[in-house]
């Protein structure tokens, strides 16, 4: 596997094979959605790394989901991190306890002049935003395949395309460039003269059908529905912007807005805010369909590759979750059971809520996994 020796993965997977050993005898289990405020901890050494945040879904709960899906620990971790990789690109502190993604290369941008109409003011380049894009790191959230790996639509040529290599039976992905280019004063994209976006094949660095890959993927599956009414919207023509992108450039977020969302400042009623708890019950109804969208593909893959053990049925008796008592209930309440920050505690309440729920998920998917029975036919001789 890409970044990390297959000796040193053994050795770190000893020390996972500790902790979960420990922590199944009663100690605690370290283990596009946005980013929330919660550190990066190490699968491997259980460290937690400050300014490396994380998301919950893409993060904590994937590794949840790899292991009720039947994958082995070191699989569950690879896809954990690999998920995360494509928001963060680079995790971890130093060799050997440091990850990325960042192994491809990108084209040579157009000139403006070659595919813009005259007259057009292009002295600025707004995107990429070039001096946020780390070397040869392609999901980068402000490079020019930002729109193709984290809001795209739900077609053949989109997520389609990404399936397609995530599963290995396309040896290319297949994506689109995006760029802009705008006057002096210009804050972002919607402030362009001028978009453009151009049908490439990606070189992600990352092998087509690898577990890598694959949860590249599901990255990207997870981000279509958490991005799908924004992109609805654009589609549709009700927000005016080139591509899939998050609209708000002010100090505050109009409710409802279903592009809307600042980084720096994100609120319980922002298009990520809604994703969680129980207020806005349609949006956070539709992060739990991309969980499970997530799951149907995980519990597939595990069938057919690498699985060992049997995937969980969602509906199926899973002990030590009260009040949940599947692993269907325990995914709702992950989602609806905490809002995406409180008011009135500290912001990373809710969302460490989630980080330790989805511990206990894992934990109760360990102690009652059952190895998966393959059948084999012999083979037939002629």
């Amino acid at each position: 596997m890409k970044g990390i020796p297959r000796l040193l993965f053994l050795r770190r997977l000893g020390l996972v094979l500790v902790c979960i050993f420990t922590g199944l005898l009663g100690s605690t289990l370290a283990l596009a959605y946005a980013e929330e405020p919660l550190n990066f901890i190490d699968p491997f050494t259980q460290q937690e790394v400050p300014g490396q945040e994380i998301n919950t879904i893409h993060f904590d709960l994937q590794y949840a989901l790899s292991l009720a899906a039947g994958f082995s620990v070191s699989d569950s971790i690879r896809m954990q991190l690999w998920d995360q990789l494509v928001d963060s690109e680079r995790l971890g502190t130093t060799p050997p306890y440091s990850y990325t993604n960042c192994a491809g290369s990108f084209p040579t941008p157009p000139e403006p002049g070659d595919v813009c109409p005259a007259g057009a003011n292009t002295k600025q380049v707004l995107w990429p935003d070039w001096g946020k894009v780390g070397a040869q790191c392609t999901t980068s959230r402000f490079g020019p395949y930002s729109p193709f790996f984290h809001f795209p639509r739900q077609t053949p040529e989109e997520l389609g395309a990404l399936k397609d290599w995530g599963w290995g039976s396309s040896a290319t992905l297949s994506g689109y460039e995006a760029y802009a280019w705008g006057p002096p004063l210009a804050l972002t994209i919607l402030d362009a003269s001028c978009s453009y976006t151009r049908t490439s094949l990606i070189d992600t660095g990352i092998q087509a059908g690898s577990l890598e890959a694959f949860a590249t993927y599901l990255h990207s599956l997870g981000d279509s529905w958490s991005h799908l009414l924004c992109i609805q919207a654009i589609d549709s023509g009700k927000i005016d912007a080139p591509w899939g992108t998050h609209t708000a450039n002010a100090s505050a977020v109009p409710p409802y807005d279903p592009c809307g969302y600042i980084p720096a400042k994100p609120e319980n009623y922002d298009a990520h805010g809604r994703e969680y708890g129980s207020l806005w019950i349609t949006d956070s109804t539709r992060t739990v369909t991309g969980i499970l969208a997530i799951y149907a593909e995980l519990t597939q893959r595990a069938r057919v590759r690498e699985g060992q053990y049997s995937p969980l049925l969602l509906d199926a008796p899973l002990s030590g979750l009260e009040p949940a008592s599947t692993l269907r209930e325990a995914l709702d309440r992950f989602v609806h059971e905490w809002g995406f920050q409180s008011a009135d505690e500290p912001v990373n309440q809710f969302a460490a809520e989630r980080r330790s729920y989805a511990r206990q998920i894992a934990q109760a998917v360990l102690v009652q996994r059952v190895l998966l029975q393959r059948s084999y036919l012999p083979l037939v001789q002629k």
